[in-house]
Parts: C-alpha cells; structure tokens; sequence
C-alpha cells in the first residue's frame, strides 16, 4: 500500500472518529442536568390525557425537565359547587416529588369554557350571581386550590391572558378586571406567602409585540395600586415561523427591559414554534433551532429571567394539532417518537452556555 493511501485511510478515519465524538459530545447530558447547574428552571407542560398511555411520556419528563406545569382550571377542580376533585393536583404533586419537580399551577382564573358548569356563564347574565356571591366564590376556589398545592407548587398563575379579549369573561365583567385581578392575587397569597404569583399573557405569533408589553405592564401597575401581588411577568411565545419579525429576540429583550422596571421576574412560561407548512420555509427544522436557542439564551443571559417552558413534550401532543387543527405541526422539542430534534439542541446548547 502506497504511503498517500495509508495517509488517506488515516485522515478518514480520523474524521469519523471526529464526527462520532462531536455527536457523542452533542448527546452528552440533559436539559435538566445544565439547568439545574445554573439554577435555571426548563419545563414543559403536564397533559394528564396523554401521560398514562404513553410510555415514554414520564421518563422523558423527568429525565429532562426540572420544571412542570399543572393545568388547574376550574372546571376540572370543582366540578359542583363546594365539591372539589384534587385528583390531578394530588398526582402532580406525587410525581413532582418522586422526580423532584417544581410545579406552576395554571391557572387559577381563565375563560369562561373553564369554568365550571353551575356558575352558568354561558348566560348573558353571567348566571345572576352578584359581586359579593361571586367574590366569594373566587375567594374559596383560589384558597382551596393554593393550600392544597403547597410548597409542592412554587407559583401560581393568578390569571391568564388578561389582555385578550373576553378571556376572563363573567369574572372580569362581574367583579371588574382590575379588581379581579387584585382580589386573585391577594386570596393566594392568604393561602401561601411563599408561594411566586404570575399574570401571564401571549404577545403574538410573530415576535413580542411591543404595544402589547406596554399595556401589559401598564396593567402590572395599575393592579398593584390595588394591592395586587404579582411576582412574575409570564410570556407566552407561541410563535409561527412564516409570520416572525426580523427582530423578533429585540422584541424579547424589550419586554425583559420592563420587567425589570416593574420590579417583577420573567418566565417564559409557554414556548413552541410552528415550522410551516412544507416547502414555506427553507430548511425549517435548522431555523426552529435557532429560534428556540434565541430565546433561551436572551433569557438565560438576564438574570431576571428564572425560567422556560416549552408548550407539550412531543410533536404528535402539541396543541396546535390538537385545538388547532394545524395536523403538520412539529412545533417542539421532540418529534412523535419522543426522539430529539434539532430544537432540542438549540436549547441544549444554550444551557451549556450558561448565564
């Protein structure tokens, strides 16, 4: 054999060595393993309906999130008036501190097709209940739900999406938004001290609107002055590639700007990116990734921002098929096989970067 063959041979096999090393450093950890290095908390969201027919749904869960998100809502958790059903939360708690997970409970006032049957908001009346019944409604619901949560759930969503209109529906129109909004977070409170308090919302599928944070935390300080709790400024970031504005991760840093202005932590507190219909975007999966690295690595570089949540844990579950009827979604970190895209990388290595 020839001297430049064998130095040939060499070079190739010094390049698959090179290759296999890089994918094995690539796969080396988790996400939870970097985040919890850094105290940074990666999470994603529990769906009950799905986790006990999918095998895999728990480990990954707990092999890479040290986060979760405990979907709460009224209709769920008092399904009779005075009657409570804490069969989900008792779960989560279960599970959260066999895998010890820290739990964000969502969320504890939301639309009126959350809430439960007999409060009749289906009427336009809003089923004839006064501000004093329904404030103290509010009052034992909130109270119960927080005081069975624990130190088990470190926050609570107080309300969600408050700007969208209509969301909050019969609670806001009875009880006034702004006062609602206080009371919830004041009822938490009472029942937890410790616990963190969010006012989250979405601010659009391409980027961060910037009108909208205003209002936003024009609302932070408008609740406060009536003695509204709010720790937390939850963003939700439930973007659409083919819409994403070329500035969309200044959008990002504007709104952690006025948070911290306000005096009030960030979580991204729900995260997917919607790839687009085949052939819309060239090489979608490489720009997922950069998209969802963006965003965690702003966020990870303001050390007011505590966390990130990614919107379902496998492509096949994500809402978007599900309530959205967008079938060819794969909007986030693992495909229907529970295996790991390159989104999931991206977030990976801006963990590994650190703050």
């Amino acid at each position: 054999m020839r001297w430049s063959q064998t130095f040939a041979i060499v070079i190739a096999i010094s390049a698959m060595m090179a290759l296999a090393s890089a994918r094995e450093s690539e796969d080396a950890g988790t996400l939870r393993q970097y985040a919890d290095k850094i105290g940074f908390g990666v999470g994603t969201v529990i769906q009950p309906r799905f986790w006990d027919r999918q095998p895999l749904f728990k480990p990954t869960l707990a092999r890479e999130f040290n986060h979760a998100v405990s979907i709460v809502v009224m209709r769920l958790t008092q399904p009779e008036r005075g009657r409570f059903d804490f069969d989900s939360i008792d779960s989560d708690k279960e599970f959260a501190r066999e895998h010890n997970l820290k739990l964000f409970g969502a969320a504890l006032v939301y639309r009126n097709d959350s809430s439960p049957d007999w409060l009749h908001f289906e009427r336009g009346d809003c089923g004839g209940w006064s501000g004093r019944e329904l404030d103290q409604i509010l009052k034992e619901h909130v109270q119960a739900l927080v005081r069975r949560g624990g130190d088990d759930f470190y926050a609570w969503e107080v309300v969600n999406e408050p700007l969208a209109p209509g969301h909050n529906g019969c609670w806001a129109r009875v009880l006034g938004q702004d006062e609602m909004i206080a009371k919830t977070s004041q009822y938490a409170r009472e029942a937890n001290p410790h616990v963190l308090l969010a006012l989250n919302d979405t601010f659009g599928q391409a980027g961060v609107d910037r009108e909208k944070t205003d209002i936003f935390f024009e609302l932070i300080r408008r609740v406060r002055k009536l003695g509204a709790q709010i720790d937390v400024a939850g963003c939700q970031m439930h973007l659409e590639m083919r819409q994403l504005h070329p500035g969309y991760v200044d959008e990002f840093k504007y709104f952690l700007e006025q948070a911290r202005k306000n005096n009030v932590q960030v979580q991204v507190t729900e995260m997917d990116v919607y790839q687009g219909p085949e052939g819309a975007i060239s090489d979608p999966y490489a720009k997922q990734k950069e998209v969802f690295y963006n965003i965690v690595h702003a966020c990870l570089k303001d050390s007011n921002c505590t966390s990130f949540t990614v919107w379902g844990i496998q492509d096949d579950l994500t809402w978007l098929r599900t309530h959205k009827d967008l079938l060819d979604a794969n909007p986030v970190l693992f495909d229907g096989q529970y295996r790991k895209k390159p989104a999931y990388y991206g977030v990976l290595q801006a963990l590994k970067e650190g703050r």
